[in-house]
């Protein structure tokens, strides 16, 4: 449209432009969210009318569906754009219970203006007048380009795929990448429109929800601090909402709510969900899943509509077998999801696709993976990007999946471990999120836990018979370390996994698991790392005591999470006690062993088992929750770490007393192994954190 046949609206020293969606306020741009914007126009189009809640929802939002407290934050919003006041209004009047009138006198200009048509954007969010309070704040994030020096598979252009729009081929060239947050961010997406990003932020212990312009760099909070934990993101395909899956640290419940993009009042959807949910292609439904943790219906696949109706379960699985990742198809017929068991080292995991109307399922990918952390569907429907891990040991890469062929191919070849992946409709930018770890040994006197020794990067470990160690390292191999951090030897070499090692009393053998064969199991081997051989081969699982004369080796099942044992020879492989127990500790003389159990009133205790009958001799409750349990020297006294998700705690309890006694506060680290030395004197501790954050990748042709 020309200038001369333009219209502007002016009102007080305000002048809106409709063609070019831009507001003055004289000569300075005032930049609004596009809702907000479309708010003011009908306003300004409708100056001096009562305009009803119900007409300007319809007018905003055509037939999808939004609560009323949508309408009443964009008035909000523009109310602080005008630098307006809801109780002495010069602009926009509250009519109670029916709407809003606009009584400012509205003059229609058919010139164009003297200033620029098109603002600087200076942010997500209206900028407020001089004198008020800014609503957002600026978080310096600081720009890291990251060159890509790995060699990138190339991604196969769909040009002869019988769909009209072919997917646009990404990661076929250098890109360059920018770490935009350094707050930790566990979810992370980008906006269809590519213009924000919204991802999740810790500060303080609290954790909350924020929008970050790209352009701009500017960072608004849309969901306020809280002690929850968030699980899971998703957006709207025409960007007005934003989906978030967030548990309750009380009572562990986790729900879906639904929140206006650039912020507003959330509103709970569904209850009983995991982090992996996606909106239809026509924003009318969410698929999520939901884990009930019954034999036969372990983890289900769900749909409900955007307004909280009509929930139903599409598919469900038994255990061990559980659904993640999950997305709907570009044409919303059917639904991509993960499924399988990473429990016990195997290849398990599956890329499988339902057909909404009829029910029926089909595996897309012909490859088996360890695990499938998140999936995304190109715009064509002809491929999938996956995030996943193709083994125990290997880093979680960036998938290419056609969905004709199944053919499978990992588009990076770095050390980054991928957890979360979101493309933007144009397919030229995408949002990764990504974690490591800082796990670390440390010793510490039994009589000073608080003055710890770090001695190197570890995530499990047991101590020798004369105080030296045996560890399993971040890369997948075991070594030994003396305890004064001298004498490092590695043990073994492979590209499997080796972990969880146990010792024999004499300290000739090393037990430890292996996925060598396909699976978990576990393996033997000399002192030296010699003769490596393999013992189990029917359940499989962890190594957890091996007898004071040598004979038996007790271990845990990783995929039922019982205690099993089998001869340090390899045989008479069998179960030893019925239900499930997790991390058991076995007392020096292998008469006694204790374990963490879920009661069947819910909560979680510690039970200490006979292990010549077979029988429970004690349980008991614990402050917080309980992780990892070692047994004092004199086989009658126990000490076990716990977390109430904060902070973790050691404590020390005999078995013939009622109360435990609090032995120090170990901070806020995860705890990932702990025991104590043969002679009682020394406490080692796995600890460290899993560290999250996210990046930008642009340049995706």
């Amino acid at each position: 449209m020309s200038a001369e046949t333009r219209c502007f609206y002016e009102f007080g020293n305000f002048r809106l432009d409709p063609d070019a969606k831009t507001l003055f306020c004289e000569s300075r741009p005032v930049a609004l969210t596009p809702k907000v914007f479309d708010t003011l126009q009908v306003f300004v189009e409708h100056a001096g009318r009562l305009l009803e809640k119900e007409e300007l929802m319809q007018r905003l939002w055509q037939d999808r569906f939004v609560e009323e407290s949508n309408l009443t934050f964009n008035i909000k919003m523009l109310r602080r754009a005008l630098n307006d006041d809801a109780h002495q209004p010069r602009f926009i009047e509250t009519v109670p219970r029916r709407g809003y009138r606009f009584i400012a006198e509205v003059r229609q200009c058919p010139a164009a203006p003297d200033f620029p048509a098109e603002p600087k954007t200076v942010g997500a969010e209206a900028t407020p007048p001089a004198g008020t309070t800014r609503l957002y704040l600026a978080c310096a994030a600081g720009l890291i380009i990251v060159v890509c020096a790995s060699a990138i598979a190339l991604f196969v252009n769909r040009g002869k795929a019988s769909s009209a729009t072919p997917s646009v081929p990404i990661l076929t060239a250098p890109f360059k990448a920018e770490r935009f947050s350094n707050t930790g961010s566990v979810h992370a997406l980008i906006t269809p429109d590519a213009r924000y990003v919204a991802y999740t932020s810790e500060s303080g212990g609290k954790q909350s929800i924020w929008l970050r312009q790209l352009a701009s760099a500017e960072n608004i909070q849309i969901v306020p601090p809280t002690d929850d934990r968030y699980l899971g993101l998703a957006i709207s395909h025409d960007g007005n909402s934003l989906y978030f899956v967030r548990e309750n640290n009380a009572d562990r419940v986790s729900a879906i709510y639904r929140v206006m993009t650039f912020g507003g009042i959330p509103v709970k959807i569904a209850e009983k969900a995991e982090g992996w949910i996606s909106v239809s292609p026509d924003d009318k439904q969410l698929s999520f899943v939901r884990c009930n943790y019954q034999e036969n219906d372990n983890c289900g696949l769900m749909t409900v509509g955007v307004d909280g109706k009509n929930e139903r379960r599409v598919v469900t699985r038994a255990k061990p077998n559980r659904i993640s990742a999950n997305q709907f198809s570009p044409d919303g017929k059917s639904i991509a999801f993960a499924a399988g068991q990473s429990a016990t080292g195997a290849r398990d995991f599956r890329l499988m696709q339902v057909d909404l109307a009829r029910g029926t399922e089909s595996e897309i990918a012909s490859q088996p993976f360890f695990q499938i952390r998140d999936l995304e569907w190109l715009a064509a429907g002809d491929g999938l990007l996956l995030t996943a891990s193709e083994m125990l040991a290997g880093k979680q890469q960036i998938w290419h999946v056609a969905s004709r062929s199944g053919e499978a191919k990992a588009l990076t070849k770095d050390a980054t471990n991928y957890v979360s992946i979101s493309l933007n409709k144009n397919a030229d930018k995408m949002v990764a999120t990504f974690q490591r770890n800082t796990f670390h040994l440390f010793l510490a006197a039994a009589n000073d836990v608080n003055s710890m020794q770090m001695l190197t990067p570890a995530l499990g470990f047991t101590f020798m018979p004369d105080g030296n160690i045996v560890y399993s390292g971040d890369d997948g191999d075991i070594w030994t370390i003396n305890r004064d951090g001298r004498g490092q030897r590695q043990l073994t070499n492979s590209s499997y996994f080796d972990f969880a090692p146990a010792v024999s009393a004499d300290g000739r053998h090393i037990f430890f698991t292996s996925n060598r064969s396909g699976s978990n199991q576990v393996w033997r081997m000399n002192a030296d790392g010699s003769d490596q051989i393999q013992l189990t081969s029917i359940e499989g699982g962890y190594p957890r005591f091996v007898t004071p004369d040598g004979k038996w080796v007790y271990f845990e099942s990783g995929l039922h999470q019982t205690l099993w044992r089998v001869t340090s020879e390899g045989h008479d492989e069998s179960q030893v006690a019925e239900g499930r127990l997790y991390a058991p500790a076995f007392s020096p003389d292998g008469k006694l062993a204790a374990y963490i159990f879920r009661a069947p009133e819910g909560d979680t205790r510690i039970g200490v088992l006979s292990l010549d009958d077979r029988k429970v001799l004690n349980t008991f409750g614990v402050t917080d929750k309980p992780l990892k349990i070692a047994w004092a020297t004199d086989n009658q006294s126990i000490s076990y770490v716990t977390t109430n998700g904060a902070t973790a705690s050691l404590w020390r309890r005999s078995l013939t007393e009622q109360k435990p006694q609090l032995i120090a506060e170990l901070g806020d680290d995860e705890i990932g192994e702990f025991a104590i030395s043969p002679d009682g004197g020394t406490f080692g501790f796995v600890r460290g954190k899993w560290v999250h954050d996210a990046v930008l990748i642009e340049g995706l042709k």
